[in-house]
């Protein structure tokens, strides 16, 4: 687990939930925000490439926003992104990637269900999924924590009963979802047992497990 918000697997790199052209969907409801996520997704992405000499990027869901339509900065932000990439890419579907087949076209890259690598599933998570050993994504989990009035979040990873590993969002547009308040969407998640949370802040840190964690905080 890297503090990029992404998963390290020998060669492969693995991300999730960049939803690319978010500020077209926000736009179109009304709420004015500058265009300011793609750059940021491009530079953060070429990191994690080039420092830990990466050969295959995996996407694990929510490559862009919109459920129902592509937005004009989706296509535009989509391109831009995989021009940037000189690794194999793979693109896992999300439940927002409904109609990024057709961008996806240009670069011939087919939009899967699911990935493998090594001996890992990658899915989205939205889905329930059987396996023992699975990489998704879908919550965009955080954990927040007040300290003297002051509340601080901060995204996390996921391990569920020691074996599947959820992902943190890789927009920093995205809101994190707050693993010490309510239920979680994934079917996957749901069933798990044990749940241990892992958060970042410049290092991958190891807070305990879920259930202690929402006794004490």
């Amino acid at each position: 687990m890297l503090p990029e918000r992404a998963l390290l697997l020998k060669k492969t790199a693995i991300i999730a939930d960049l939803h690319l052209g978010i500020e077209n969907a926000m736009q179109k409801a009304g709420i004015a925000v500058p265009r300011m996520q793609i750059m940021d997704v491009i530079s953060r992405t070429r990191e994690i490439i080039d420092g830990y000499d990466i050969e295959k990027l995996i996407i694990a869901g929510d490559l862009k926003h919109e459920f129902g339509e592509n937005l004009p900065y989706e296509w535009d932000d989509v391109r831009s992104f995989l021009n940037s990439l000189d690794v194999e890419v793979s693109v896992v579907r999300g439940n927002h990637d409904n109609f990024l087949p057709a961008i996806l076209s240009e670069y011939s890259i087919e939009l899967k269900e699911m990935e493998f690598v090594e001996d890992y599933t990658v899915v989205h998570g939205h889905l329930d999924c059987e396996g023992e050993k699975i990489i998704l994504a879908h919550e965009h989990p955080a954990i927040k924590i007040r300290v003297r009035g002051a509340s601080y979040s901060f995204p996390c990873f996921l391990v569920l009963d020691g074996k599947k590993i959820v992902l943190p969002a890789f927009s920093k547009i995205v809101a994190g979802s707050d693993v010490l308040q309510g239920d979680f969407l994934s079917p996957i998640v749901k069933k798990s047992k044990k749940i241990e949370v892992y958060a970042i802040e410049d290092e991958v840190f190891y807070l305990g497990e879920l259930e202690v964690l929402r006794n004490v905080l």
